[in-house]
């Protein structure tokens, strides 16, 4: 596998083992996450251990992502596809502001407690539902 195929797999896996991280948090079981996505169990472990050959299957990455309700773009900007297309393309980073920035640094920093990680995740789900609910 070429090397930056190798990349889009661990990055692609990284963010697959997350959502089902969050997932088991909320109480899923992968049995519910296969029913909410209509993607085999298989598929997603091996997708969250990046051992795959060819490219996922857009429409799969979007019944994932769309079941578990997770913004497809993200899958997709890890994987290199264009969002219209969900073939690779270039990857441009969003800019972030420096909060955000420093959100996003605490999430990756290895040091950062397991239980610190899990209240920034319950606070952005919150503010993200508070829209929604129209708090």
């Amino acid at each position: 596998m070429p090397a930056s195929v190798q990349v889009r797999a661990a990055k692609f896996g990284h963010f697959v083992s997350r959502v089902l991280k969050d997932c088991r948090a909320r109480g899923m079981t992968i049995d519910d996450i296969v029913k909410a996505t209509n993607v085999s169990s298989a598929t997603i472990y091996r997708w969250r251990s990046g051992d795959w050959t060819k490219d996922p299957r857009a429409s799969q990455v979007r019944s994932f992502c769309e079941g578990l309700d997770v913004p497809v773009e993200i899958a997709y900007r890890l994987l290199g596809w264009a969002e219209e297309t969900g073939r690779p393309q270039p990857a441009e980073p969003l800019p972030l502001e420096p909060d955000m920035r420093e959100v996003a640094r605490r999430l990756r920093d290895p040091h950062v407690p397991d239980a610190e990680k899990q209240e920034i995740r319950a606070m952005i789900r919150y503010l993200a539902r508070r829209r929604e609910d129209g708090d």
